[in-house]
């Protein structure tokens, strides 16, 4: 099963929104506000995962092509693109690449039967400082206001190939829901629906 990355959260506004869900969550920037042609972007620390703020004039290729709220699930290469490139020919899945930039190459997955959009994301650099400071980051402020843990689930509002379920780990579900366990107790999970578009966020 291919692990998730980050989620994908367009807004016209990434360091606005970046800046509000850091601080209703209480967590650190992944990463500072990037601007290049094709995007502008930001990231929030979730521990293992991280929120992507992002805003496009090219989406994965395609200008003029752009959303609001959730809108991508990214799946990270752990061996050589080819070899992922082919795992989804054998699942029977089509796939496009999306994108060759320096620091890294997106590979779409069925990305005309499905959205938010799946895709994977291979790497051109050693990610392991990076991720390990983002770790130390996480760990240093407890998780946030909410005593983050960890990453549980996502079900999205999509119907979905069996293959998609048990490789990607993502289920269907009538909302978009992203699940994290916390270390605080709750009588019931809290839902947060008012901060991203076309996503609910659940802390159990």
């Amino acid at each position: 099963m291919f692990k998730l990355d980050h989620i994908m959260v367009e807004t016209k506004s990434p360091l606005k929104t970046a800046t509000a869900v850091s601080e209703a969550f209480g967590l650190p920037f992944a990463w500072p506000l990037i601007e290049k042609v094709e995007y502008s972007s930001v990231g929030v620390n979730f521990g293992k995962i991280n929120f992507e703020l992002i805003s496009f004039s090219t989406r994965f290729g395609i200008s003029g092509k752009s959303f609001s709220g959730l809108s991508g699930l990214a799946f990270e290469i752990e061996g050589s693109e080819d070899s992922a490139i082919q795992h989804l020919s054998d699942l029977g899945l089509k796939w496009r690449v999306g994108e060759k930039a320096e620091a890294h190459t997106t590979i779409t997955v069925e990305e005309d039967q499905m959205f938010p959009t799946i895709f994977l994301v291979k790497y051109h650099f050693d990610t392991g400082g990076w991720k390990a400071r983002l770790k130390n980051e996480f760990q240093e402020c407890g998780g946030g206001s909410f005593g983050i843990e960890k990453y549980q689930s996502i079900q999205i509002n999509a119907e979905l190939p069996n293959c998609i379920v048990s490789e990607f780990g993502v289920s269907e579900n009538k909302k978009n829901q992203i699940t994290f366990t916390t270390s605080k107790m709750h009588s019931d999970p809290i839902v947060i629906s008012d901060l991203i578009d076309n996503l609910e966020i659940i802390l159990a």
